[in-house]
């Protein structure tokens, strides 16, 4: 959808992701006319994701009209659980699903269409150059300058937004999605990067394959990544592999000239476990309602909640990724308390998200 050079909105909305979408379906609930949301990519984009998604996000999905069943989403029997490329234990898979591709593309862009059959106005290859929150004008890559009343970052950690946030901290993800005769599983496999995890997940016939680190600037990840799957064994083209940033930390969620920030944008992302895909939809959510009752404490408000259960999670991650707490999880736990372990990974870490 094409939009006419310095046009007014009442709300622009940066990015059409989960967060982004989320916010501008239910702004229309809220009865908000006059949104529009810009999307630097053209739909189906590519996205670095492991694709997994829980009960509560489909719910989450349900309730703005989309069913992620009709991507062909279903429960995988069970985890593996690897560590230093050991087998350690089998957990029944209580709460994770994924699709025939084992990524997000065919999901987000889904949701997409679903989005634009509800009315939402999406302009595509919209990318923002500029933002003047004093004027409260953005700028288009093509010059198209449009002002608004309210806009809404929710372009991820690497988009425009991203330049908003307050906190630097992040965590890399790279994965290699190939064919395969490998049974259908999940492998999840630690040991292999220093605060981080990697996955194995294959289903009907493909294998998508990735790592997790929390990002330092001196490693060498393609070579992490070429040893990783060496041990799996694993046998593909390294030059296929794509990677992402995610934060780690909440920001400021509202920000001057009527500037909020969502998803990824606003750090809702669990730094642990990568998980982002609730937090981005309920944060769309949040905004939406600050919006449409021109109070930005709701969407802070939010924001504050999620500081304090992520620097939590962060807390546990320093303290998970030590030599002593591995061997005691791994070594012992996952020999002599199989159950607990199994219990925990199902409750706390999975049907949390």
């Amino acid at each position: 959808m094409a939009c006419p050079e310095n046009s007014f909105h009442r709300v622009i909305i940066v990015g059409a992701g989960p967060a982004g979408l989320s916010c501008a379906l239910w702004l229309k609930k809220y009865g908000v006319d006059d949104v529009i949301v810009l999307e630097r990519a053209v739909f189906p984009r590519d996205k670095c994701c492991a694709g997994y998604v829980t009960g509560k996000t489909i719910e989450a999905y349900r309730a703005l009209g989309l069913d992620p069943a009709d991507c062909g989403y279903s429960l995988i029997e069970d985890f593996r659980i690897i560590h230093k490329g050991a087998f350690r234990q089998k957990i029944a898979n209580r709460f994770l699903y994924t699709n025939r591709r084992i990524d997000r593309v065919e999901l987000d862009d889904a949701f997409f269409r679903a989005a634009k059959a509800q009315g939402v106005a999406i302009r595509e290859d919209g990318a923002v150059a500029g933002h003047d929150p004093e004027n409260r004008t953005v700028t288009l890559k093509d010059g198209t300058v449009l002002s608004y009343g309210t806009v809404v970052f929710a372009d991820g950690a690497a988009g425009f937004g991203a330049r908003y946030r307050t906190k630097r901290k992040r965590n890399i993800a790279m994965q290699l999605i190939v064919p395969t005769d490998r049974p259908d599983s999940i492998e999840i496999h630690f040991g292999i990067a220093p605060a981080g995890y990697g996955w194995v997940s294959t289903f009907r016939g493909r294998t998508n394959v990735g790592l997790t680190d929390v990002y330092r600037e001196d490693a060498d990840y393609r070579a992490l990544f070429r040893d990783y799957m060496d041990r799996c064994g694993i046998d593909a083209d390294i030059e296929l592999l794509r990677g992402t940033f995610t934060p780690i930390g909440v920001g400021k969620a509202v920000l001057p000239g009527d500037t909020y920030l969502v998803g990824d944008c606003l750090g809702a992302c669990d730094p642990m476990t990568l998980s982002g895909l609730r937090y981005g939809l309920a944060s769309g959510e949040r905004a939406a309602k600050a919006i449409a009752e021109g109070d930005g404490r709701i969407l802070s408000r939010y924001a504050d909640g999620l500081r304090v259960r992520f620097a939590l999670m962060r807390a546990m991650q320093v303290v998970f990724y030590t030599r002593p707490v591995r061997f005691l999880v791994f070594d012992v736990g996952c020999r002599v308390f199989g159950g607990a372990v199994a219990y925990i990974f199902n409750h706390f870490f999975v049907n949390k998200k």
